[in-house]
């Protein structure tokens, strides 16, 4: 006979761990403290070090050493926006241990949020919000459950009827399937938008980019293109069709758009172009195009060609 957990107990399982943590110390100073005029002020507190710099958006800041071992400096203005900083101490780079905003690229970024007036699309604002779900699929062309990012908007309703537009939404090389929200603040995006009613209600899915994992050393240079059939086939074969399962989408091509970033821009034209019947409008963005010569890329992408050619029916591209 299977023994349960009692939910209390299970709680206290997975709290307690979190609580031996906690520094109170830490909480003493703040960083990053975004000030009014656009400077930002970032602080971290250490005995040893001989030299802290930080890092922000390419530009290289000397920390001050002040009172009781507490290391500060404060930017310029910064324009309105997302920002990346590290810090590196003696040498050796590190995030800010006071900010939970981290960017999960290969190498990991603290990040800071300078608020816009009126404020970005990219903000929080006070307007109706969405869903982000995150859902795990079988994928037999991978050979192992793949995860994905999945925002419906505002007012969904699965039982209500109506179906919704889908846009495939890719990311980049060093992100993973949370960089679009986590990083990208899609969600917001599309949830600010909707509210000023210039764009319509949507489904938008962020899957994983990486069917062959990526490497931490050169990379063969056949694993780009290995990667992209690989991916077409799993967002054909396995990803849509268990979208079409769990929400509620329109199905003709008119109402499916596929974009990224980078690899991603590099993915969203393979597949698109690959399945114009299925997607109408392509998006590619600082995008990782194909490095093919004009015949070779005729023969890749048959859309490409003919007196019709199926990518000239593509609402936007």
């Amino acid at each position: 006979m299977k023994s349960f957990i009692p939910c209390q107990r299970l709680a206290l399982f997975l709290i307690l761990p979190g609580l031996q943590m906690s520094d109170a110390n830490a909480q003493r100073i703040r960083s990053p403290k975004v000030h009014g005029d656009g400077t930002v002020t970032l602080r971290l507190k250490s005995a040893s070090p001989r030299k802290i710099v930080v890092e922000i958006d390419g530009a290289e800041l000397l920390m001050t050493k002040g009172a009781n071992d507490d290391w500060s400096v404060t930017t310029a203005k910064l324009p309105a926006g997302i920002h990346n900083y590290s810090f590196t101490v003696d040498g050796t780079r590190m995030i800010d241990p006071l900010n939970r905003n981290v960017k999960k690229w290969f190498s990991l970024a603290s990040m800071v949020v300078v608020p816009g007036d009126p404020p970005l699309l990219t903000e929080f604002q006070d307007v109706p919000h969405g869903v982000v779900h995150r859902l795990i699929y079988r994928s037999a062309t991978v050979g192992h459950s793949r995860p994905v990012m999945v925002y419906t908007p505002p007012g969904y309703n699965a039982a209500a009827g109506q179906s919704y537009p889908l846009l495939v939404l890719l990311h980049g090389f060093g992100d993973d399937e949370t960089a679009c929200t986590e990083v990208g603040r899609a969600h917001l995006i599309a949830d600010n938008l909707i509210a000023s009613d210039t764009t319509q209600k949507c489904v938008i899915a962020m899957p994983y980019g990486h069917p062959i994992p990526p490497p931490f050393h050169d990379q063969p240079d056949e694993d780009i293109p290995d990667n992209a059939d690989l991916y077409e086939q799993d967002i054909m074969t396995y990803l849509l069709p268990f979208l079409e399962e769990h929400f509620r989408l329109h199905a003709s091509a008119a109402n499916r758009s596929i974009a990224g970033l980078s690899m991603g821009g590099g993915h969203a034209i393979y597949t698109g172009l690959k399945n114009t019947d299925t997607f109408g409008a392509m998006g590619a963005f600082s995008a990782a195009t194909p490095e093919l010569e004009s015949a070779a890329l005729r023969k890749k992408y048959p859309a490409l060609t003919g007196p019709h050619a199926p990518a000239n029916t593509l609402r936007h591209f």
